[in-house]
């Protein structure tokens, strides 16, 4: 896959425990898409996740030639779990990127922004951390721009969060959150 992207950028802690994000850029194009996810897994700029490869897959269907993943949690864990006993799954600088990245949003027409955090997003309120802050930053995009879209999803969970990618189609629909 490693040839299969123009540019393709990894944010990693130092440690190597937490990754900030992870950005692929598979063709040309004004269309970028953010995706905030739970946690990063495994893939990086070389290797790719089941997960990784679903969210590329979607983004390409929906358009989208660039795709930025960053998550509710930094710390690296290809088991989910791992995050409820960890002393700082969120990460010390995870709160400054994602605050970047939502920034970057309401400031550019042509990117969009894609939840699937799951229902594990509820760990230490990051579900409702974070989404108080798109809130924050959706403002901001409604007033920089006519008609912008919101934050958008795939589907919710029967627990009312944004499904987690891997559970979806590569055909799926991104629709509004909203």
């Amino acid at each position: 896959m490693k040839n299969l992207f123009l540019e393709r950028n990894c944010l990693i802690s130092a440690n190597k425990l937490y990754r900030w994000s992870l950005s692929y850029k598979m063709f040309k194009s004004t269309k970028e898409i953010i995706f905030i996810g739970l946690n990063p897994s495994l893939s990086d700029e070389v290797f790719l996740d089941k997960t990784t490869k679903k969210i590329i897959k979607i983004s390409k269907n929906n358009n989208y030639g660039k795709v930025k993943l960053i998550n509710l949690f930094a710390l690296i864990s290809s088991k989910p779990e791992k995050l409820f006993n960890h002393k700082n799954p969120v990460g010390h600088l995870n709160n400054s990127h994602i605050n970047k990245n939502l920034k970057h949003w309401s400031e550019n027409k042509n990117c969009d922004l894609w939840l699937g955090w799951g229902n594990k997003g509820k760990f230490l309120n990051r579900n409702k951390k974070i989404s108080k802050k798109i809130i924050q930053y959706n403002l901001i995009r409604k007033n920089n721009f006519d008609n912008p879209l919101g934050p958008l999803l795939i589907k919710k969970t029967i627990k009312d969060n944004p499904i987690h990618p891997l559970y979806c189609s590569d055909n799926s629909i991104l629709q509004s959150y909203f």
